[in-house]
């Protein structure tokens, strides 16, 4: 019983990769997007943190 649902289990892993495969995201260019794209987030957030810790650095002094 525990090797069928272990069968069943590898068998939808399988199929699921199978049908979300896009070789064409592991190109040069989407590589490089994708890096560009996380680097841009990345300041994003920080430059976000860094506001909100100036303004409760302000709101502390009053």
């Amino acid at each position: 019983m525990v090797r069928l649902i272990g069968l069943i289990l590898i068998i939808a892993f399988g199929a699921y990769m199978w049908n979300n495969f896009k070789p064409e995201s592991f190109s040069k260019e989407n590589i490089e997007a994708t890096i560009k794209k996380e680097k841009t987030v990345n300041t994003v957030q920080k430059t976000r943190e860094k506001r909100r810790l100036e303004a409760e650095k302000v709101m502390e002094q009053f």
